[in-house]
């Protein structure tokens, strides 16, 4: 029901297509670029000295850079549900990734289909769509990205895949519905390679496109050419070169991809955003000054790189303090369009572009909420609630003062200690329980073999 109000809606709002009462002819392109797995300190902007990300920072130098972004969860599949929903994915029981514990036997992992999409959107307003990358979902027709709004799919559905394919002998690199036969490029440049193609194609048309990038690197398996480890001589460790020759290739393509939209002059239409699905790989990753790393709810865990720009329409090198999350990138994106966001959707993330603009002041959202099995967590201000894994009690801590987490305050401030707790009850108490993952106790006991 929610797709049908939206093509409604679509349908009138198209031919007046303006933002803060500027025209918007043609309709923007949208980019959207995910990466995995990678470090709060892990580009050059947010400080990274042995890796320098010229492409990403470009992004962000002639843009804006939120200092506190967040992703929905500490690992791939469940923030990719939200990133591609704007909706908080414990509402639809994406909580783990894709595993063989379900609640019954027809669950199936996956955003449901009574869910839309970002590709579902832009496609309803008569975008060319495409994902060139990882999905993340069960591997099973009706969760094919072809069949949820993308008009092409070059890429995986599971959460890795090796970089190098060649035969494709297990199948797993699929163009639409069907394996490629081979691949022998690096997966990488064979991403980049695809997206540039898709930009060329609809450049020709002359018709608004949504590229969704969402890249495998640097998630493991952790190989890459040996020109980009070179290139990290000076690093002592072997694990941490290889990690940041899979950063320096990703940068790259993405380089090549912000070259062919200015070739064709598309530079100046073209919003482009740039995200982590969680934090930084344990043991290769820099998070710091954060706590922790991928797969915990401390900072490390959810707290990543996210910039946007969009030359000629948003202020260059601008910095947000205030806390945003990936869920703001699907209402951000439609709004961008001149089209308007559907209270009636329901989602949780909010359009970011008046905040931006300066056309609205204060905080985007009154708090941000983390459900990830036994991990939970709630900020509002800089304040933040943390149960974790291994802690029996409730945490709280100041990140104006103390963004590593250092300091738990819960037993001096008992009032905020319950007002966020009574924030994060009510919270959850609206949210499905896990459908499926790796967890019997929290996921269901039926298990597919």
């Amino acid at each position: 029901m929610k797709k049908y109000i939206f093509q409604l809606i679509c349908g009138c709002l198209l031919g007046i297509p303006s933002i803060y009462g500027q025209t918007l002819e043609p309709q923007p392109n949208i980019v959207v670029i995910l990466a995995d797995d990678l470090g709060y300190k892990d580009v050059g902007y947010m400080g990274c000295k042995e890796n320098p990300t010229p492409n990403i920072d470009q992004i962000a130098f002639n843009g804006v850079k939120f200092t506190n972004g967040y992703t929905t969860c500490p690992v791939c599949g469940p923030s990719r549900a939200g990133l591609l929903t704007g909706r908080y994915q414990n509402r639809f029981g994406f909580e783990d990734n894709p595993g063989p514990y379900r609640q019954t036997a027809e669950t199936i992992p996956g955003i449901p289909l009574r869910e839309t999409t970002l590709g579902e959107y832009f496609k309803d307003l008569g975008y060319n769509t495409a994902i060139i990358g990882k999905w993340h979902e069960e591997k099973v027709p009706i969760r094919n990205p072809s069949n949820r709004g993308f008009d092409k799919f070059f890429g995986f559905i599971n959460g890795a895949s090796a970089y190098y394919i060649d035969d494709n002998k297990h199948g797993k690199l699929m163009r639409n519905l069907k394996p490629v036969n081979s691949e022998q490029e690096y997966l990488t440049d064979a991403f980049g390679r695809e997206a540039c193609l898709f930009i060329e194609r609809n450049a020709d048309q002359n018709k608004p496109f949504l590229l969704y990038l969402p890249f495998n690197a640097p998630h493991g398996p952790f190989e890459v050419p040996q020109k980009y480890v070179e290139k990290f001589s000076q690093v002592k460790d072997d694990k941490r070169k290889t990690f940041l020759g899979m950063i320096n290739c990703m940068d790259e393509n993405i380089g090549k991809i912000m070259a062919t939209l200015k070739a064709r002059n598309l530079e100046d239409n073209t919003l482009i955003i740039f995200i982590s699905d969680n934090g930084g790989e344990c043991e290769r990753a820099d998070n710091s000054p954060l706590r922790e790393c991928k797969g915990s709810i401390y900072e490390g865990g959810i707290r990543v790189p996210f910039c946007m720009m969009w030359k000629g329409v948003l202020p260059e090198n601008k910095t947000i303090d205030e806390p945003v999350i990936a869920l703001d990138i699907l209402p951000t994106a439609i709004a961008a369009t001149g089209n308007q966001v559907n209270n009636q959707w329901f989602l949780d993330g909010v359009n970011l572009l008046p905040y931006i603009q300066g056309n609205k002041q204060g905080q985007p959202h009154q708090f941000l909420y983390w459900r990830f099995l036994w991990h939970h967590a709630l900020r509002k201000d800089d304040w933040k609630l943390l149960k974790h894994r291994d802690h029996a009690e409730w945490e709280l801590y100041n990140l104006a003062t103390d963004i590593g987490e250092q300091n738990d305050l819960a037993k001096k401030h008992p009032d905020k200690l319950k007002e966020l707790m009574d924030i994060y009850t009510d919270m959850s108490d609206q949210m499905l329980k896990p459908q499926w993952g790796w967890q019997p106790d929290y996921c269901g006991n039926y298990k597919k073999d």
